[in-house]
């Protein structure tokens, strides 16, 4: 998903002004959300009236049925938030957009740790259970909770005295949640315990590493491995502080893992294809829907020129999809792996009073050579797939691969398989044959 900022002009006139009127006054906790309506309508029509008017008589049937739950519904006491939260969500999915979502409160708050990857919490990566509790993949490295003694597979049922089977999810994810330097008491089972443990751990900020290198030592000398696992916001710097390190140590070259990457910001995009692009060089434009076009250009690559493979496949989206695409239609690297996702579309996010976001489609972007590959992809250079033998091995020992990943989300060291990963194994060779001319014409 690429994320960027939009502002929509607001205009029109209301539908039906008194009947609307009599609704707020009655219902004032419905205002916020018919406003919402109406401005969103003028925005999608441009604001003429004639369109306007169209629109809001295609809305009339809503308007009906919302007085009419109101007025009529058996249970007075209506939840007001779920009304208006369930119908964004519907307004949106009526576009037939799987690109373009609404984001109630909550799920606002954990986009907001995406982008930003970091939060005040204990350092657990969890799932929910059938049953309504909440299951720990893993305890993150250097983190409250690693440090406590949470364990993978344990099943926090209570936080802070109160039962986690009669919380949501988010409900009981926000409550691990919370400042750093405060307290919260989980009580956890675990497999081999008759009764319930109690722990009392003491939040703090959990910065989550997208950036993930290591060194491959060859018999060419020292390559380069850096896995990017979403462009959030720290991304960019944390890439440019560890390529430092890298170069450090003498690479020869660099193998850049794209692979299951879904994207994130544009921003961040633009910055990390800048640490190997030319400055001036163009990264992406974007075009919105009136075909006003946005040229993305490089900052200027810091670092020498050196031999480069980038890893994809089909998880390899949106944001990591501009990325390879530059680098690919500049002939900086050459792509190993599978056709990308194909989501070439730019997702803007509309802040609402309620405290949601509407996140809307409103452009397509273009590699450097002017392809729009929404739906199409990306086709690497050299295609590798993975073999049946590889993906059974990967599907046996999921789980524990699952508990590795929860572990690294907040570590710098990527974990690499030359004997399993046959995508990387022949990058490896890809590059080593690059290196190999490299070190031939410089004699």
């Amino acid at each position: 998903m690429i994320f960027t900022t939009l502002e929509f002009k607001k205009g029109g006139s209301y539908p039906s002004y008194l009947e609307a009127v009599g609704l707020m006054k009655k219902y004032r906790f419905l205002v916020v959300f018919l406003i919402f309506i109406m401005v969103f309508s003028s925005a999608v029509s441009g604001g003429t009236k004639d369109s306007s008017d169209k629109i809001y008589e295609k809305f009339q049937p809503f308007f009906q049925a919302l007085q009419y739950i109101i007025s009529e519904y058996y249970q007075k006491d209506i939840n007001v938030d779920s009304l208006v939260n369930e119908s964004i969500r519907g307004l949106v999915r009526g576009l037939g957009d799987p690109f373009s979502h609404y984001f109630d409160p909550q799920e606002s708050v954990e986009m907001s740790i995406q982008t930003k990857a970091e939060y005040g919490g204990l350092g657990i990566e969890v799932t929910y259970t059938h049953n309504g509790f909440l299951k720990v993949i893993s305890p993150m490295d250097d983190t409250p909770a690693f440090y406590a003694g949470i364990k993978p597979g344990d099943i926090i049922i209570t936080i802070d005295a109160s039962p986690v089977d009669q919380m949501t999810y988010l409900e009981a994810v926000n409550r691990l949640r919370g400042k750093s330097g405060t307290k919260v008491t989980i009580e956890v089972l675990r497999k081999g315990n008759r009764q319930p443990l109690k722990f009392t751990i003491t939040r703090k900020v959990i910065k989550l590493k997208t950036v993930k290198y290591t060194i491959i030592p060859t018999d060419l000398g020292n390559v380069g491995y850096v896995r990017l696992t979403q462009f959030s916001g720290p991304t960019a710097s944390d890439l440019a502080r560890e390529l430092k390190v890298l170069y450090a140590q003498d690479i020869k070259g660099i193998i850049l893992d794209l692979r299951n990457n879904p994207g994130g910001l544009l921003s961040s995009a633009i910055d990390v294809a800048s640490d190997f692009i030319d400055v001036g060089n163009v990264i992406v434009s974007v075009k919105d829907r009136n075909g006003y076009e946005d040229t993305y250009r490089s900052h200027g690559n810091s670092y020498p020129d050196l031999p480069m493979v980038v890893l994809v496949n089909g998880g390899s989206a949106s944001a990591a999809e501009i990325v390879s695409g530059a680098l690919k239609d500049h002939h900086i690297a050459t792509l190993v792996g599978e056709k990308t996702f194909g989501k070439g579309s730019v997702q803007s996010p509309i802040k609402l009073s309620n405290g949601g976001e509407i996140w809307l489609t409103v452009a397509h972007y273009f590699t450097p050579s002017g392809k729009d590959i929404h739906g199409k992809g990306i086709m690497p250079d050299v295609v590798v797939h993975q073999t049946e033998e590889a993906t059974q091995t990967a599907t046996s020992v999921e789980n524990a691969k699952a508990i590795e990943e929860g572990r690294n989300l907040t570590s710098e060291k990527a974990n690499v398989d030359l004997k399993t990963d046959i995508q990387l194994r022949k990058a490896l060779d890809i590059l080593k044959e690059k290196i190999s001319h490299t070190q031939k014409d410089a004699a």
